[in-house]
């Protein structure tokens, strides 16, 4: 066999190639894929992740630079891991490199993070103590080591005994009477799980039946329930199954932060073994921490938001993703990935089932079903003889044209709140208004970096943007013609609070959106107070349809639904739906039948009568062959090529130019539309447009697709621009 001659290195960078490195010969024994190491480039150190060996180099060998140091042992990613990162970034056009160091916890995107778990303790050294005799607190603390007759300490133990020590043990440390050390914990943890007694209906243990004589291979189930059904304890129930084998591991995706402490709370109940938690807001000491335990396969259940779906797991029995159907699972910045898709790839990679769970499920995982790619199994009714609640729409046609709230909505109001119950307003605007108009000239507020309005939030007397986080102060007169005649027109949930305050004084009502919830703990505190009952009257955006369960919400008011119906995404009608059932849900989630108004200007639109008389499998089967009639996903595939700039020339000069040359690497059965300009062309200070390709099949001529984006890298206005490549796009911005 031969020596391996050179290394190749993913650095965190957007080239998408890898680097090679001599390989010094200190070094060759300690090389494992997916370690991290400091390379050399150009005139910076820079930590990279070596991907494999090569003996062959296009680069003479005198030319290429030595690898510097191995950072890892064991290495970081372990071979599935590096495995499925390599796919992702094949599979969505992206640098392996970026795409390693995105999967990474940021602290361990800097080399004086250790990747290895460990405990703290001090190593006491015997000397003799006449050199403490001045230092009382240091004699103390020495003089209790010793009392331990042990050879070692655990620092935690110490500073529980003596809280106040840092600077008492650092002088010991110098003298030498103590010697701090970092122990290796052992790999997994205790195999014995308890759980919970669970009660299932006879739906939900026939499905769970199912489910579990599906848990040796890989296969695909959309687990398709009503709101209310008991999805979580269909959930459970496989759970305990697959957790009686040593060492398994599950890993529970959710879209949402605000979900992961009330799913927490359930597992935590129902399951006594070592849980952990990853999302965005940890802090980077808490994350790296979680990251590692999971990795090192000490925590057995992992509950996270998209970014967990690279997590290492080395005994990954089974994958669950609750509320399959958001958007929130796609990552839209960066290292553009669907994170559903991506955890179905890493189940069929492990060979390990994966359940998809929702209400309303995606449009795509329907066509999976009808395809035979997915199982289906249903639950039609609500648990604990729970009905579900009946829904009316209200015509603002026939309202004020100022009308927040229609007057049938507020009777329904005042009788649910009458009896004791609470009651839910569902708006997805945040802020006060979203439009500041000047009477006399027409004059609007905008954001000067956005094709956007600036709205008014009252909590601080300010308008922002909602796209660029740009904000100024509300101002007096008019940015025109200096008229002191403003006018602040629609609202936002802040109005509808304001309003609400006035019309329903004897009743307390709360926001939950992400103004309210921004400091860290808000949503728990608000989700805790609304559970005790202290506010009666919840105003919220989605945040709201996502998965929280209200015992005594029996009524919920849909303030605005048109928004799906008139928009140009054709996929904005689908959320839509999935909102209203979603919102809907929350009512009547008991035995008491709720109710649920939905305000619309249009009451006879086909579908959303569909929806609301029908049911959503029949709204969705009915919108789907719309679909199909014009081929739109899920029966053709889309990839958009992205480009923006602070100049609109040069974007529109890049994209003309890479649409130009797809003749000569794309075959006709691609086609490309576009220029196009999203509805908002102007963001953040930099226009922007796409060009939409459309492919009849998902896989088709992906490596003549890269040959084309290897193409455009090179384009000289390719220099002038920040583009990128979305694969499966979920929206037309």
């Amino acid at each position: 066999m031969n020596t391996p001659k050179f290394a190749r290195i993913a650095l965190d960078n957007p080239l998408r190639t890898l680097f090679d490195y001599r390989i010094p010969a200190h070094l060759s024994a300690q090389l494992v894929p997916g370690c991290r190491v400091w390379v050399p480039f150009g005139k910076r150190r820079l930590i990279g992740i070596f991907i494999q060996f090569t003996q062959h180099s296009v680069i003479p060998s005198k030319k290429l630079k030595s690898l510097q140091q191995v950072i890892d042992e064991p290495p970081v990613f372990d071979p599935q891991i590096l495995a499925l990162l390599t796919w992702a970034a094949g599979y969505y056009h992206y640098s392996l490199g970026a795409a390693l160091f995105t999967a990474l916890p940021p602290a361990l995107r800097k080399a004086e993070t250790r990747a290895q778990l460990s405990h703290s303790c001090w190593l006491i050294n015997s000397l003799p103590d006449s050199a403490l005799q001045r230092a009382p607190k240091q004699q103390a603390i020495y003089a209790w080591c010793q009392q331990q007759q042990q050879a070692t300490i655990a620092h935690d133990q110490l500073k529980q005994q003596f809280p106040d020590s840092q600077s008492a043990l650092k002088a010991l440390s110098d003298k030498g009477y103590l010697t701090r050390q970092e122990i290796a914990l052992p790999m997994s943890p205790p195999a014995c799980v308890d759980s919970q007694a669970l009660t299932l209906s006879n739906a939900q243990a026939q499905l769970s039946e199912q489910l579990q004589r599906q848990l040796e291979h890989f296969n695909t189930t959309l687990l398709e329930g009503v709101t209310g059904s008991g999805k979580t304890e269909v959930y459970f129930s496989v759970m305990e199954t697959v957790l009686r084998a040593p060492a398994s591991q599950i890993l529970i995706l959710v879209p949402e932060i605000g979900l992961t402490p009330q799913l927490l709370a359930r597992v935590e109940k129902q399951f006594s073994c070592e849980i952990g938690v990853l999302h965005s807001n940890m802090s980077d000491q808490q994350r790296v921490s979680t990251w590692l335990k999971i990795s090192r396969g000490r925590l057995r259940i992992v509950i996270g938001t998209r970014l967990a779906v690279f997590t290492p797991m080395p005994q990954l029995k089974l994958i669950i993703i609750d509320e399959e159907h958001d958007a929130s699972f796609k990552q839209q910045e960066g290292f553009v990935y669907h994170a559903r898709d991506v955890a179905i790839y890493r189940a069929k990679q492990a060979d390990i089932p994966i359940i998809l769970g929702s209400a309303t499920p995606s449009f795509e995982s329907l066509h999976n079903v009808r395809s035979n790619k997915f199982h289906h199994l249903r639950l039609t009714q609500r648990a604990q003889a729970g009905q579900l609640p009946v829904i009316h729409t209200c015509d603002m046609r026939n309202q004020p044209a100022a009308a927040i709230l229609s007057s049938t909505l507020t009777r329904a109001m005042q009788h649910h709140l009458a009896q004791n119950k609470q009651v839910i307003l569902f708006l997805n605007r945040r802020g006060y208004a979203p439009t500041l108009f000047c009477h006399d000239c027409g004059w609007i507020a905008r954001c000067p970096r956005c094709d956007a309005n600036l709205t008014y939030h009252a909590t601080r007397a300010s308008l922002y943007c909602h796209h660029c986080d740009t904000q100024a102060p509300k101002p007096d007169l008019c940015g025109d013609c200096q008229s002191s005649n403003l006018i602040l027109l629609g609202h936002g949930t802040q109005r509808i609070e304001h309003v609400l305050q006035q019309q329903f004084a004897d009743y307390s009502c709360i926001r939950l959106d992400r103004d309210s919830t921004r400091s860290k703990g808000s949503m728990e505190s608000i989700l805790h107070d609304i559970h005790s009952h202290k506010y009666q009257i919840i105003i919220g955006t989605q945040l709201l349809a996502k998965g929280h369960d209200f015992p005594d919400v029996s009524l919920v008011g849909i303030l605005d639904i048109d928004y799906g119906i008139y928009s140009a995404d054709f996929r904005a009608m689908e959320r839509s739906a999935q909102l209203l059932i979603q919102v809907a849900g929350r009512a009547g989630r008991r035995q008491t039948q709720g109710e649920v108004y939905v305000q619309t200007h249009n009451p006879d639109h086909p579908l959303l009568n569909l929806l609301i008389k029908a049911d959503y499998a029949q709204y969705a089967q009915q919108a789907l062959k719309i679909r199909a009639d014009y081929q739109l996903p899920p029966y053709s595939y889309h990839m958009a090529l992205r480009a923006r700039a602070t100049d609109s020339q040069n974007v529109h000069t890049f994209l003309n130019q890479a649409k130009s040359i797809a003749a000569d690497y794309l075959p006709a059965q691609i086609s490309i539309q576009g220029p196009i300009i999203p509805v908002m062309e102007k963001k953040a200070g930099q226009y922007r447009a796409f060009l939409l390709l459309i492919r009849p099949q998902r896989g088709m001529l992906s490596e003549q697709i890269q040959h084309w984006i290897d193409q455009i890298s090179t384009l000289p206005a390719a220099r002038r621009v920040h583009w990128t490549i979305d694969v499966d796009p979920i929206d037309a911005h």
